[in-house]
């Protein structure tokens, strides 16, 4: 069965438009994770490109997920190889480990969320003892 076969003509359109990059916007439930997990495997298999020249980015963690696993189900093992699906914020925390040396971040860094700043600022202010630390 080919890559192609479990898509309709418009999603087979966007798998096979492999000369640049392409946007893809759907409503939800339109088949655009099949499409993006059908290209990379598309790109790859049909297209020659390696994997390690593919980067699949999302917003949350459940749809990285099942991208890969999705991906997983199309390529073997051994073609899926090096190929990278993440998050955003991911992606974006990989990078700054791996570029590190070109930071001012020391290499024990954290990332903190709005709950965490607020908490740090509170317990400075109670430290220092400064008005409108009950906030």
């Amino acid at each position: 069965m080919s890559l192609l076969d479990a898509l309709n003509e418009p999603q087979r359109q966007a798998v096979m438009a492999t000369d640049g990059p392409l946007l893809i916007l759907a409503g939800a439930g339109s088949g655009k994770t099949r499409v993006l997990t059908h290209r990379t495997a598309y790109l790859i298999e049909e297209c020659g490109v390696n994997p390690y020249n593919i980067m699949a980015i999302t917003f949350t963690n459940k749809a990285a997920r099942e991208m890969k696993e999705r991906v997983g189900k199309l390529l073997s093992r051994e073609e899926a190889k090096g190929l990278s699906v993440s998050t955003f914020h991911t992606f974006g925390l990989n990078l700054l480990r791996l570029e590190l040396k070109h930071t001012p971040l020391k290499n024990n860094f954290s990332i903190l969320d709005a709950d965490d700043c607020k908490r740090i600022l509170m317990d400075l202010m109670h430290r220092d003892n400064l008005s409108g630390a009950e906030s």
